[in-house]
């Protein structure tokens, strides 16, 4: 397999999105939609893989139907003329016999028609089934005789594979047989990182990672900002992070799988691009800029506001965000009318403005992907600011008026229930879990459990609990 050694890490020469989320596939007009704005962004590579379309993983053995191939006729064409790679992914690992020939049949004759349609790039992906002895090289049989297959009637298929074990750093016997199974052509095989959705990926992992597989640098799927299964309540809009410069040299591309909300992931994409076509000078804050203001326009400070108050996921920690900081400052401040209650003022009345911009934006896709988070963000923001009215009222001067003071405390536990009956999550978790899914030592697959579970990390409760707790002992001092 071949190896890449510059001085400056190369832009990496697969650049996009899988669409490979559990959850509603995106309509045909999004994912249209999308391709133009990945070109737009320097992005090469669209591969449509949704868990949820039963054609692709429930139901593979299904053709689809003439308006289904039709918008896959046109999803092909868009991407030749916006200069990118459109990719088909099947899933039939549920119940597929590999060695039948009634099965391999069925598989070819799914895929021929979209061979003839223009698809070129097929992902043979057998991801997230249960294991067994053997798998492996039953599964490197069947990609050798599909790509044979393929092949003999158009060689410039492309095939890539998403193995049963994408996850991990170590050898195991079921990668050391499938890199000896896997003819050399099929060197796209997919990868997550160390985790499923990995906070950091080293280039140390990477290297480990293809040596595991007989020295193919791994294409990564990276789940971010994916928000699937137990993150449906996260939107993630933080900036892509957690990859050094030097994860390029070892990399065949990386495809970012999105958020169910198509025009909400575009704010992770688009510093995700940034990254993959210049990994040397990526600067995380200065894409994250960039990209709201290219996608929020006109309303790219109520944007940026949002944004700010949804950042966090598994790749950034609720400690980072403002929110969270702000609220520390005044929980830790004991002037409670100075300049940490005021700058969190400034922050979550910005974030309550902020959730009206799009209050005339009907028809706005954009507007329909925040609108949930907006209204809790609208919640959770009020219940801030009527903690800080609580603790302003303590820090004014003269002698504290004990009715204002009571409605004041009202105020603070009727918002914060409003906020804490929400089910979306805005200004950091307040239980969350990630599908950490790692390697243990023996190479088989667990769970990190302080990576999956996140609670009690709120910024809007820790200000409120601040500011009850500044009540009670005001009460405690009254004898």
């Amino acid at each position: 397999m071949r190896r890449y050694s510059t001085a400056v890490p190369r832009p990496l020469p697969v650049r996009g999105v899988i669409e490979g989320f559990y959850g509603p596939p995106w309509s045909p007009e999004a994912r249209l939609a999308l391709l133009e704005f990945l070109a737009a962004y320097g992005m090469n590579a669209y591969v449509y893989a949704p868990k949820s379309d039963p054609r692709h993983r429930e139901c593979w053995r299904e053709r689809y139907d003439e308006r289904e191939s039709s918008h896959f006729r046109t999803l092909a064409a868009r991407a030749r003329e916006c200069g990118m790679r459109f990719g088909f992914a099947i899933s039939p690992g549920l119940d597929i016999e590999y060695h039948a020939d009634t099965d391999r049949r069925g598989l070819l004759e799914k895929l021929l028609p979209l061979l003839d349609i223009g698809v070129d790039w097929f992902v043979l992906a057998l991801d997230d089934i249960p294991t067994r002895p053997a798998l492996a090289a039953d599964q490197a049989g069947l990609t050798t005789w599909l790509l044979d297959a393929l092949r003999s009637r158009d060689p410039r298929v492309r095939l890539s594979l998403v193995p049963t074990e994408y996850v991990g750093t170590r050898a195991t016997e079921y990668l050391a047989d499938l890199a000896a199974g896997l003819p050399a052509e099929v060197e796209d095989v997919m990868w997550t990182g160390p985790t499923g959705c990995s906070p950091t990926i080293t280039p140390d992992e990477a290297r480990s990672w293809a040596a595991a597989l007989g020295g193919r640098r791994p294409l990564l799927w990276d789940n971010y900002p994916v928000n699937d299964g137990p993150m449906e309540r996260s939107l993630h809009l933080g900036p892509y992070r957690g990859r050094s410069a030097a994860l390029s040299d070892e990399l065949a591309g990386v495809l970012c799988n999105p958020m169910v909300q198509p025009w909400a992931s575009r704010i992770a994409l688009a510093t995700a691009a940034d990254y993959l076509r210049d990994p040397a000078h990526y600067d995380p804050g200065a894409a994250w800029a960039g990209a709201i203001a290219g996608i929020g326009g006109a309303r790219a400070e109520a944007l940026g506001a949002i944004a700010a108050a949804c950042a966090d996921g598994p790749l950034s920690p609720p400690e980072e965000l403002e929110a969270h900081r702000l609220a520390t400052d005044v929980a830790d401040s004991r002037d409670l009318t100075g300049t940490a209650t005021a700058a969190a003022r400034e922050h979550f009345s910005a974030v309550k403005t902020a959730t009206r911009a799009w209050a005339d934006a009907s028809g706005d896709p954009l507007a329909a992907d925040l609108e949930p988070w907006l209204v809790q963000a609208r919640r959770e923001a009020a219940a801030a600011l009527a903690a800080l009215d609580l603790l302003d009222h303590f820090g004014a001067p003269g002698v504290v008026d004990a009715e204002q003071a009571l409605l004041h405390a009202f105020g603070v536990i009727f918002r914060w229930d409003a906020a804490r009956a929400g089910d979306r999550k805005v200004f950091g978790p307040r239980f969350a879990i990630y599908p950490a899914i790692v390697q243990l030592a023996d190479g088989r697959a667990g769970l990190d459990v302080e990576l999956a579970v996140t609670e009690d990390r709120n910024a809007v409760d820790l200000l409120c609990r601040h500011a009850l707790g500044a009540y009670r002992e005001w009460t405690g001092t009254l004898g």
